[in-house]
């Protein structure tokens, strides 16, 4: 072949890699606007806008099908449907494509099964609503796409915006990068309280029983002290959002989670003075309150499919922070007593990470003591201390944990624990 033609030739596969690179960094990112619009009639309204048009857009959280009964399309030809892999999304029923889409929502609480509420109200009018509920994919979720969210939350303009290290009134935007994850937008009266408990700024229900409300304001200080000695200390200022709602279903209860620097503590259903006088509510609500400051301090740093490693975690660290007092030390044998009768009874895997999650939590614990006092709390140091150092976009966390878990202990009892835990769940199957 001549010199001319090969010259050709590798100027027009050139010319092609340049537009293949072209195409890819237009295309590795998806953009889309979420804007959430709070009225002054108390309405919820909320609009999509994508980059360019689309067929569909799916949700990228499906506990249930919610969406479906409680969003109602501004304009008509619009619906949310489910598809074969019980995925909720977006379309319009003429199968025209579409750039926009607007939805009026219900913002009451609604209690979803391994996810967060998508609104937690607040008696005095305030709600806090999670952004990781509102987040979807332009047509489908299974591309390696990274994903832009710019949030916009419009309110009347006395109405204070609060996220973690931005606030405003009347209106707020921000952007969000992780389509799995997201933050807690509290949109109320309140401005956050960061003097009544020191270290943390608060958002408390006026609501919640008063004796409730100096509860938490006196164990705030003694969590933050208990674990800032035991784990990697905060390096920012958590947000507590406490909050209560009424519920006319005869159903109650309690929600929490940690999300983004936020906590959240929500009691929902029978009034709270009258539950305050139930036996060991005190004990119930410490527990409930205790592990989710666990949860604040392991960083994030979890496994969803081996979510015993840190529901297991946090229900340990509440215990050993209970056994302090005698007043709860019996308290807390109890849990440990149902824990594990419910690790051999139970069938339901939510339930199994917690139960079990707790007793080979406890085994751990004691076997890491014959070496290092600090037991359980000296492997999570490591854990927290090496996933902060991962350079790993995506790294294993539940192989990292075994690693560690087998050097302040055995290789022989990390692995005997892990063909115990890997029975335990196959039995689930």
């Amino acid at each position: 072949m001549h010199k001319k033609p090969i010259l050709v030739v590798l100027l027009g596969v050139a010319v092609g890699l340049w537009f293949v690179a072209q195409w890819l960094h237009g295309n590795r990112s998806a953009m889309v606007t979420v804007e959430m619009t709070r009225t002054e009639q108390q309405q919820w309204l909320l609009e999509y806008t994508f980059a360019k048009p689309v067929q569909q857009a799916t949700f990228i959280r499906n506990p249930d099908s919610s969406r479906q009964q409680r969003w109602q399309p501004l304009e008509a030809g619009f619906y949310i449907g489910r598809d074969a892999e019980q995925r909720e999304f977006i379309a319009r029923a003429d199968g025209q494509p579409f750039q926009s889409v607007a939805f009026q929502l219900t913002p009451t609480y609604v209690s979803l099964r391994k996810d967060y509420a998508p609104f937690m109200p607040f008696s005095d009018g305030g709600v806090a609503w999670f952004t990781g509920r509102f987040k979807i994919c332009p047509e489908h979720c299974q591309s390696a796409m990274q994903f832009v969210y710019t949030f916009t939350m419009r309110a009347p303009e006395d109405v204070h915006i609060l996220i973690p290290e931005q606030q405003g009134m009347g209106a707020l935007s921000w952007q969000e990068t992780s389509a799995t994850d997201g933050s807690l937008v509290y949109v109320g009266p309140q401005q956050g309280n960061s003097e009544g408990v020191r270290g943390v700024t608060t958002l408390l229900d006026p609501q919640l029983p008063t004796s409730l409300q100096q509860g938490l304001a006196t164990e705030t200080p003694a969590l933050l002290n208990f674990f800032n000695a035991r784990l990697p200390s905060l390096t920012y200022t958590p947000m507590v959002l406490a909050s209560y709602s009424t519920t006319d279903d005869g159903r109650y209860g309690y929600q929490g989670g940690v999300v983004n620097q936020q906590m959240t503590l929500h009691w929902y259903g029978a009034v709270l003075s009258e539950r305050l006088r139930g036996a060991y509510f005190v004990e119930d609500t410490l527990w409930f309150v205790a592990h989710e400051f666990a949860h604040l301090y392991q960083a994030g740093q979890f496994s969803q499919d081996q979510a015993w490693i840190h529901e297991g975690a946090a229900e340990f660290m509440a215990a050993r922070y209970l056994q302090q007092s005698p007043l709860t030390a019996d308290y807390t044998e109890l849990r440990f007593q149902q824990a594990r009768q419910d690790c051999a009874e139970e069938h339901d895997p939510i339930a199994v990470h917690y139960a079990c999650g707790l007793v080979w939590s406890e085994r751990i614990d004691a076997e890491i003591r014959k070496r290092h006092e600090s037991g359980l709390f000296f492997l999570w140091y490591m854990y927290i201390d090496a996933l902060q150092q991962e350079t790993s976009a995506q790294p294993d966390y539940t192989e990292l944990y075994y690693k560690l878990m087998g050097e302040v202990t055995s290789e022989a009892f990390a692995t005997e624990l892990e063909e115990t835990i890997s029975a335990r769940y196959r039995a689930l199957q």
